[in-house]
């Protein structure tokens, strides 16, 4: 019944919630010493703990005050993804509230390419004629296009948290004027950082109206903070954790008419924003801009102070968030053709000149989840041909394929996440040596789907109090999944639903030893074809996510089935 293997990380089975708790704490190596259910408050994180260099971050301050005391001209770099666009919303209110002269730019994907680019800084050169450009999000291995703008007399400040180059084991940062940078955050709380280390120091020489609006504004961005980190999939353990739990909080009770638009449109419940109504309905909408438009809209929507306009961005961004849908379907299917043809290489390499720039990384993500191995999707243009890849766990992407970097235009990126360029006539050679590259150095235990699982658990532990316990461990998310367990229960009955069938309803219940059942519903998406193999009163074990469903001011216990077992195939 399953293809998966469960990978369950203990054998005990609690007896009551707080052996639960000490287990799920175990499980995500938590101990109470680490502050998890006290997450730090942005506010007293502090640069040096997050490994900002203290003498870079100093420059970078300095510069900025000159720029601000000359009334020079300064432009915001940022990103066409949430990240880059938070981001940017972040640094571009603080900065305008100190009476900055400031401008936004975001790079148009098809245009100017991936971060800091030659072609965007002439474009920003010509036409806005900035001394200072402080990037956010990007930046970090732009080491030609700083030259460029310094031979240009344009300085630049980088923040950035993205992995740097290495030489001889040492990072190697670009030659600008301050580098901001720590891999432990997202690219909107580094530039949040940044913010807030600008509006200290303005605190002791500054007007106090002044400065008493900018910390005002300060804490008014951790909405856009809480959805960067949670978009960008960072780990949301310590420091990331603080600006998840702070900015979901900020979000809930945001005025900002741009995040109240975008709920109305994405008909998210403002009030109970979690981690999901980010990842699933807010963040997909501000991508999808930058994916196949302008991510400038985006950037628009989180800026405006007019209702008004706010709804119409909204709109745009929800009808751009179809069409990426759209897309999306009809090139992985056209992607899953060539995947098949790969099932003896421990990477998948796929291309066409049909697949927009802007889903390649969707795809790529599709493709690396149903086949559980690194996937690489590429956009084929006359000359140049654009990639994206994501990974699996075990396996450092952007590494992996800085292997081949003499091959390539450029590369950037995380370990589960990069990007490349490359010229159209050296496609072949590099798929070859990427090939050959994950044969030998990825294993085959890394390409095994599997499903961790929290532990086994009894009938009677499923209980809305269950509920609370897990809602604890929130917001969940990269480093901290919401909890999975198995149950030992019997089919009391099945049900398919949805369109042609697709989904199973089920009833599961477990005989007490006075003879009444308890059962709950299940629910299993995309498994209608389960239907075809239980019976009544079958035994099975489930992996299971366990939620409350309220509808109607009632609430009762649920349970989402991730994956089933006949008990005989329990290991």
């Amino acid at each position: 019944m399953t293809a998966m293997r469960w990978q369950i990380q203990t054998s005990h089975i609690p007896k009551n919630l707080d052996e639960l708790k000490e287990i799920l704490l175990a499980n995500r190596n938590i101990s109470e010493s680490d502050d998890f259910f006290s997450p730090p408050d942005p506010f007293t994180i502090t640069a040096e703990e997050i490994g900002c260099n203290k003498k870079q971050l100093q420059s970078a301050l300095d510069r900025f005050f000159v720029a601000l005391e000359k009334k020079q001209d300064i432009v915001i770099f940022g990103d066409y993804d949430a990240d880059g666009i938070c981001a940017s919303a972040v640094l571009w209110h603080v900065l305008t509230t100190l009476k900055a002269t400031v401008r936004p730019f975001i790079p148009q994907r098809e245009v100017h390419g991936y971060g800091l680019s030659i072609p965007a800084l002439e474009e920003i050169i010509t036409e806005k004629k900035p001394d200072l450009i402080i990037t956010v999000d990007n930046g970090i291995v732009a080491h030609e296009a700083v030259d460029f703008a310094r031979e240009n007399n344009v300085d630049i400040i980088i923040t950035d948290h993205h992995q740097p180059e290495e030489k001889a084991k040492k990072e190697h940062l670009p030659k600008a004027n301050a580098v901001v940078h720590t891999t432990a955050l997202c690219g909107t709380t580094v530039a949040w950082m940044f913010a807030r280390e600008i509006i200290a120091a303005h605190k002791k020489t500054g007007p106090a109206g002044v400065q008493k609006n900018a910390e005002r504004i300060l804490k008014d961005t951790l909405d856009l903070c809480g959805i960067a980190t949670v978009a960008d999939q960072v780990p949301l353990l310590g420091y990331n954790r603080g600006f998840a739990t702070a900015g979901i909080a900020a979000l809930q009770k945001s005025a900002r008419p741009g995040i109240r638009a975008l709920c109305a449109q994405a008909n998210i419940d403002q009030a109970a924003i979690t981690s999901d109504s980010i990842g699933f309905g807010i963040a997909p909408r501000i991508n999808a801009m930058g994916r196949l438009a302008h991510g400038l809209d985006a950037l628009r929507l989180l800026c405006t102070g007019n209702f008004t306009k706010a709804t119409e961005y909204a709109q745009v961004l929800g009808n751009k968030n179809d069409q990426r849908k759209d897309m999306t379907a009809e090139m992985f299917a056209h992607a899953m053709q060539q995947a098949k043809l790969q099932a003896e290489e421990h990477v998948l390499i796929v291309g066409s000149a049909e697949y927009h720039e802007g889903i390649i990384g969707l795809i790529a993500g599709r493709l690396s989840e149903r086949f559980s191995k690194p996937a690489i999707v590429v956009s084929f243009g006359k000359t140049v041909a654009k990639a994206s890849a994501r990974s699996v766990i075990g396996v450092n992407i952007v590494e992996f394929i800085r292997e081949v970097q003499a091959d390539l235009l450029a590369v950037g990126g995380h370990p589960m996440a990069a990007g490349f360029g490359l010229a159209m006539d050296n496609f072949e050679k590099v798929q070859k040596k990427l090939f050959e590259l994950g044969r030998e150095t990825i294993g085959s235990e890394l390409l095994t789907p599997g499903l961790e699982i929290d532990c086994e658990i009894p009938w009677q532990l499923v209980t809305e109090k269950l509920v609370t316990l897990q809602e604890a461990f929130a917001p969940f998310g990269s480093a901290n999944p919401r909890p999975v367990f198995i149950l030992t229960c019997e089919v009391q009955s099945t049900k398919r639903i949805g369109a042609e069938g697709k989904h199973l309803k089920l009833f599961l219940g477990e005989s007490d030893e006075t003879g009444m059942t308890n059962s709950l519903e299940a629910l299993a998406w995309n498994r209608g074809e389960w239907a075809e193999s239980l019976e009544e009163g079958q035994k099975v074990r489930v992996a299971v996510k366990v939620e409350l469903n309220t509808w109607q001011g009632r609430s009762k216990v649920q349970l989402v089935i991730r994956d089933m077992q006949n008990p005989e195939e329990a290991p």
